[in-house]
């Protein structure tokens, strides 16, 4: 275990499955709170225990949605898995993340029936992936100890304003088992907020406090591209957008709440009302 806690296990992974439970390595910290796991692995995690082989070979998830209830502690967890609708055209099922016996985030997973029907797709005109160079400006906290790979067409990390960037993520969410492609889009839509930076993180930080994916298929592929954009209206939140695609299109729209307070270098408290 010392091992995944340094984040040296090769391929890394977030977290390490005993009896049951999942306990996070060094990868899955917080940047905002080492004694927290961080957003990314956090839905990754209930996409994962929210999958289903024999389900999803009739019913396609058309939303996933996360709520995470304050600080998800950095410490082993289990999940439940319930039923809301189970019905023949729509499904709907809850999965919480349970930190001891306390609930520490949840997902809603809107599965709908697999059935032949026309094709409108959102097509996209970005440059693809095999035609940009990789970069290796990755924040630490996000690159999963070299995993996550991007190749930057706009803006990111760093920079204020619309941000457009391919990720590819070659690392295991939960080590010993190959993630899915709809387990790395749960990672990659918590990184609107900060490939979509509405303001200078030194000045005014933006955590997300939920997640919210609507598929319009499933991705395919290895490399996967976030177009982001955050905006915030001065009344102590925001709202990020993103669009995920792939080589063939647009696969997925989302959405983060954003949490806005001041930064290490503000210049002054925010008024209240």
């Amino acid at each position: 275990m010392r091992h995944a806690e340094a984040g040296h296990r090769v391929p890394p992974c977030y977290y390490v499955e005993e009896s049951g439970l999942f306990a996070p390595t060094g990868l899955a910290r917080s940047p905002w709170d080492r004694a927290a796991i961080a957003g990314g692995p956090v839905s990754a995690l209930l996409a994962t225990c929210a999958e289903d082989a024999n389900l999803d070979a009739d019913f396609e998830i058309a939303r996933f949605s996360v709520d995470i209830f304050g600080k998800v502690p950095h410490a082993r967890l289990h999940f439940i898995n319930e039923i809301l609708r189970d019905g023949r055209q729509t499904k709907l099922h809850r999965v919480t993340l349970m930190a001891a016996d306390r609930p520490a985030a949840q997902a809603h997973v809107l599965r709908v029936r697999r059935l032949q029907t026309p094709v409108v797709p959102v097509l996209h005109d970005y440059p693809l992936p095999d035609t940009l160079p990789d970069h290796d400006d990755t924040p630490r906290s996000a690159a999963m100890g070299g995993a996550i790979r991007t190749r930057r067409v706009l803006g990111g990390p760093g920079h204020v304003g619309r941000g457009l960037c391919w990720l590819r993520m070659d690392g295991e969410i939960v080590a010993g088992r190959s993630p899915s492609n709809f387990a790395k889009a749960a990672i990659f839509a918590d990184f609107g907020n900060g490939y979509g930076a509405a303001t200078d993180a030194r000045e005014w930080t933006f955590a997300n406090l939920d997640i919210t994916v609507q598929f319009l298929r499933m991705p395919v592929g290895d490399w996967f591209v976030l177009d982001a954009e955050t905006h915030m209206a001065g009344n102590g939140h925001g709202t990020a957008r993103n669009i995920l695609g792939d080589v063939e299109g647009v696969f997925a729209r989302g959405f983060q709440t954003i949490f806005v307070a001041p930064g290490h270098e503000s210049k002054s408290l925010p008024m209240r009302g």
